[in-house]
């Protein structure tokens, strides 16, 4: 049975169907500021029930603004928790060194093209193994990006709409989306692009927040992955590997230390058949 739905406040919304497999009925899993995140009652599938279109997103809930209202959310709420995070962050591998270090374990040349590549900090890191290209929805996020690599490598707009109009088919051999798919309201549209602009042979890898992590369970809606309205679908190692295959791709093998679920970040790599 479907809930009420929800809306933004002050914002009439439609209800949205499952992004997975399209069905309506759905299971509350949490609320909060208007918003429902629920559980479709056929695939399990976890998203906000309510649809936002890419106009609305870039008025009201861009990144760059929405990012620094959540941490400091964060910061009220649990101010030793996010001072532990930022003080462990000194020990980990350098973001874009870390992603990099994902994709060439894939693929280790060829042209890449990143999909929500943000500030373009990542291709600027790829560019020495690819010949890269981005897509990016914030124009704020565009104009760092084109400060970064040659500007006319980085196209503006809403993500699918732009890879199907601007490239031809089997153009790319690395599609990366690296902390997007969770932002995308037609994420398998977006999937199904990425399948297109790949020759045959050619991988994906996504990192996305894990909706089955441990510290999830644990920490419910104060969980480091929730960040509402922004992150509009919730992944976890199953229901990401079925998006994939409903695309075409067949998923990879994922790393031991990568699949745990301690991580509150999933990776998955997948590739295009010959």
């Amino acid at each position: 049975m479907a809930t009420s739905q929800s809306s933004e406040p002050g914002a009439k919304m439609k209800t949205r169907p499952c992004p997975l497999c399209g069905a309506m009925g759905r299971i509350l899993r949490y609320q909060r500021d208007g918003w429902d995140i629920v559980e479709c009652d056929a695939c399990a599938m976890v998203f906000i029930g309510s649809q936002m279109t890419y106009g609305r997103q870039l008025d009201a809930h861009d990144w760059v603004d929405d990012y620094p209202k959540e941490l400091a959310r964060r910061s009220e709420n649990l101010p030793f928790l996010l001072s532990l995070s930022r003080f462990a962050r000194r020990f980990r591998p350098e973001t874009n060194t870390r992603l990099l270090a994902q994709t060439v374990r894939w693929r280790a040349t060829g042209r890449l093209i990143d999909f929500g590549c943000g500030d373009g900090s990542f291709l600027a890191r790829a560019s020495s193994e690819f010949d890269v290209s981005g897509i990016e929805l914030s124009p704020r996020l565009v104009q760092s990006a084109r400060t970064r690599i040659d500007p006319a490598k980085i196209l503006e707009g809403p993500l699918t709409e732009v890879a199907n109009k601007s490239f031809p088919a089997e153009s790319f051999d690395v599609v990366t989306q690296f902390g997007y798919i969770e932002h995308e309201w037609e994420p398998l549209a977006a999937l199904q692009a990425a399948y297109r602009l790949l020759r045959p042979g050619g991988v994906t890898v996504i990192k996305t927040p894990n909706f089955a992590s441990w510290n999830r369970h644990v920490m419910r809606l104060n969980w480091c992955g929730f960040h509402i309205p922004s992150h509009c679908n919730y992944f976890t190692p199953k229901s990401l590997s079925a998006m994939l295959c409903r695309a075409g791709f067949h998923p990879l093998p994922r790393v031991l230390a990568d699949s745990l679920p301690t991580s509150d970040s999933l990776w998955m790599a997948a590739r295009k058949p010959v």
